[in-house]
């Protein structure tokens, strides 16, 4: 294995790496927009405006630094190796692992699919068990504390699931990504 292709599979690491830890701020950003909306609507003080213009700016910001760690990290791997110069200065041209490229990345999208099922699936099962005991006081779905944390923690259980059995064809997707030629080198558009 080259260097290139150590830094290629880091670099795409990393960037499912974030992919996972999105999953949970992402959906905890949201809920802190709805939250802070709902109190701006409510306080109809002209002074709150700058608060949460600041708040939004900020919460949008994270969406915007997730959405572009990712795309770097998974698609535009060569881009940041170059920039960077992360295979320069080196003695070895060549590391010794016998394992193709593809079959790493398969491995590591397995395994985190495999940590964020054991993660999320037993939280799940709590908020449900939860939502459960207290649902005659609800009338609908939604009016729980615990829905939101239902849904964050199925689809998180469900995104995992589907890491594990259907990695093959996420690498292939990624690895199908990286066959296509950037076409400007200096930098990948957005």
């Amino acid at each position: 294995m080259s260097i290139r292709t150590f830094w290629t599979i880091l670099i795409k690491i990393l960037g499912l790496y974030v992919i996972l830890e999105s999953l949970t701020a992402i959906p905890m950003t949201l809920i802190k927009i709805y939250g802070v909306a709902t109190q701006f609507s409510q306080a109809n003080i002209p002074d709150d405006s700058k608060v949460f213009i600041a708040e939004a700016v900020f919460y949008i910001s994270v969406f915007i630094v997730y959405f572009l760690v990712f795309r770097y990290c998974i698609f535009y791997t060569d881009w940041i190796i170059d920039k960077l110069r992360l295979d320069q200065g080196f003695k070895d041209e060549r590391l010794d692992l016998n394992m193709h490229r593809s079959s790493i990345l398969k491995i590591v999208v397995m395994v985190i699919g495999g940590a964020l099922l054991v993660d999320s699936f037993p939280l799940l099962c709590s908020q449900v068990i939860s939502y459960f005991k207290e649902a005659e006081s609800y009338k609908k779905f939604t009016d729980s504390r615990e829905a939101k944390y239902i849904i964050i923690y199925f689809l998180k259980t469900f995104i995992g699931y589907f890491m594990l059995t259907c990695s093959r064809m996420i690498v292939n997707y990624i690895e199908l990504k990286r066959k296509k030629p950037i076409t400007n080198t200096e930098e990948p558009g957005l």
